[in-house]
């Protein structure tokens, strides 16, 4: 069972983070673009006091929604997650570490972990970065007979 494990499955393993963390960010990107969220008034970004609150309200619904889309197929995954990172550590930071952990960033906080495992390891072998880009390319075997997955 271990040699089925480590042989064939490790392609499939970024594919359920990428599809949790996609969708749930294009849901909550696309709700700010659309609706009364996108913009400064509904994120309270006016209460921060920083500079042109309409400008980042408009960044964050697009790095959410088209962040999302970029993690769900694969492409330029690093980037996207890394983006979403940054604006989950805000998220918390500026609006959720006062109401502490239970009921108050713990999804955030998943989120972001996502968000992260999938900046370190990449979008996997099943993604476009990989099938077009290259990128993320098994190691070279350095002996024959000699696996990635050993």
């Amino acid at each position: 069972m271990r040699w089925f494990l480590t042989r064939y499955l490790p392609e499939w393993g970024t594919i359920p983070l990428r599809l949790a963390l996609g969708l749930i960010f294009m849901a909550h990107g696309w709700a700010k673009l659309t609706g009364p969220l996108g913009t400064a008034e509904g994120f309270n970004i006016e209460g921060w006091g920083w500079p042109y609150p309409v400008f980042w309200a408009w960044v964050v619904a697009l790095v959410e929604t088209f962040g999302g889309l970029l993690v769900i197929v694969g492409l330029f995954t690093r980037l996207a997650a890394f983006s979403i990172a940054s604006v989950m550590i805000v998220a918390i930071l500026k609006l959720k570490l006062s109401q502490g952990l239970i009921g108050g960033f713990e999804f955030d906080i998943a989120l972001l972990m996502l968000a992260l495992s999938l900046l370190v390891t990449g979008a996997g072998r099943l993604s476009v970065d990989h099938d077009v880009l290259g990128w993320g390319a098994p190691p070279k075997r350095s002996r024959v007979g000699d696996t990635p997955y050993d």
